[in-house]
């Protein structure tokens, strides 16, 4: 310090003491942006990879690219499905058949769908591996076959093509380009838990949840990073839902028309049986009388137009039934997404806002504890000041005294 006097510490002590006390607040205000920025850093939670037989360090990919590229496949991999369904209705005639092709994409596309929307990106991969071996297996030797019949192999080669399909990504995001342990664990896990029943009742990947070590907590900026991400994971899905919703209803709509006819076919039958009955009692009585024969001729027509006219104000009703239903569970789904969307933000807004809080804590505690701690070290600096003071008082009066018992003894 310029200010310090030779063969003096007092005034240099004093003002380095001053400039500390000075220097204080633009030092709790450097820390508090240090803080902020430290808190503030959103960076993604660490995801671990279940590898069953693949080395971590052969992985390339990030969870977010490989949760982008598992949501970008929904689309083309449930037009497969769909694309080999409708190959199947159209090249057969028996009704059966149809029915089970119509079943298939009603139950594979949504159960697809969830597999890639898993919240877990290496999970979503191994699940819709598992999903197609299990498919391919169900038209191949389980009761798909059945169902289908000759057209399962249509069935077996598109469930084929997309297992190879999820091979080839599964390839991209290593190094070495070689899956074949995690391709051999899918298949032989599908083959543990088959499709038993229907497509609906799989069984997922998720029971192996309990298997991978999961995170005991979350930094703020990784669960910020997380809300995030399952925001954005919401939109996509509510952009594929609005897309297959109503492809989804349509083939509902096929299903129970089909059932519908199924379900009229009995009562159309007797009432045939019965109008024949009557038709051949005419008949035998009026076979003596060529009048009689001629009149129940006429009135023939009337009947079968009565019959006719009957039959389709019972379908439109039936439609329109069907219909209004339909509208009903469309609205009811709108709603319901409209309500997580609504709660899903709420949720960001009051973590935000929380955090927030908890940054101007913690900024306050830094402050104060800075400016106590300048206060302490400006104490122990006077008082070794004031010591030094008394010290040097001390020190003169021996020297005045000795100096003056000098003098008298001379």
């Amino acid at each position: 310090m310029t200010d310090c006097l030779p063969g003096s510490s007092g005034p240099c002590v004093h003002t380095h003491a001053a400039g500390t006390v000075r220097r204080a607040p633009r030092i709790a205000l450097l820390v508090a942006a240090a803080a902020s920025l430290i808190s503030c850093t959103a960076r993604a939670p660490v995801h671990k990879f279940d590898s069953r037989g693949q080395s971590a360090q052969d992985v390339r990919s990030n969870p977010n690219q490989v949760r982008l590229k598992t949501r970008s496949l929904v689309v083309p991999m449930c037009g497969e499905i769909e694309r080999a369904a409708d190959l199947i209705s159209s090249g057969s005639s028996d009704p059966a058949v149809r029915r089970a092709a119509l079943r298939w994409k009603i139950e594979a596309v949504p159960a697809l769908r969830e597999a890639l929307f898993q919240p877990e990106p290496f999970v979503a991969v191994a699940d819709s591996w598992v999903f197609f071996n299990q498919m391919a297996d169900y038209f191949e030797s389980g009761a798909g076959r059945q169902a289908l019949g000759d057209s399962a192999a249509v069935a077996v080669a598109t469930c084929r093509g997309l297992e190879q399909q999820m091979a080839e990504v599964a390839a991209a995001m290593t190094l070495s380009g070689d899956v074949s342990k995690v391709r051999a664990f899918a298949k032989s896990w599908a083959a543990e838990h088959p499709i038993r029943y229907a497509i609906q009742d799989r069984e997922s990947t998720l029971g192996m949840a309990l298997e991978r070590d999961v995170e005991a907590s979350w930094s703020t900026g990784e669960a910020v990073a997380e809300i995030t991400t399952s925001v954005d994971d919401l939109n996509r899905k509510l952009g594929l839902y609005s897309d297959h919703l109503f492809r989804q209803a349509r083939w509902e709509a096929e299903l129970l028309a089909d059932d519908m006819r199924l379900a009229e076919a009995v009562p159309l039958a007797e009432r045939a049986v019965q109008s024949a009955e009557k038709a051949a009692g005419a008949v035998d009585r009026l076979a003596p009388d060529l009048e009689r024969t001629l009149s129940v001729a006429e009135n023939a027509p009337a009947l079968i137009a009565s019959e006719r006219k009957a039959a389709i104000a019972a379908l439109a009703t039936e439609l329109t039934r069907t219909i209004t239903f339909l509208q009903q569970e469309r609205v009811s789904g709108l709603q319901h997404l409209s309500r997580e969307r609504v709660a899903a933000l709420e949720e960001l807004r009051q973590a935000i806002s929380e955090e927030r809080k908890a940054f101007d804590q913690d900024a306050e505690r830094i402050s104060r504890g800075l400016v106590d701690h300048a206060l302490w070290r400006l104490a122990e600096l006077t008082a070794a000041v004031l010591v030094a003071l008394i010290a040097a008082g001390v020190g003169a009066a021996l020297f005045v005294r000795r100096l003056f018992l000098a003098r008298r003894s001379t």
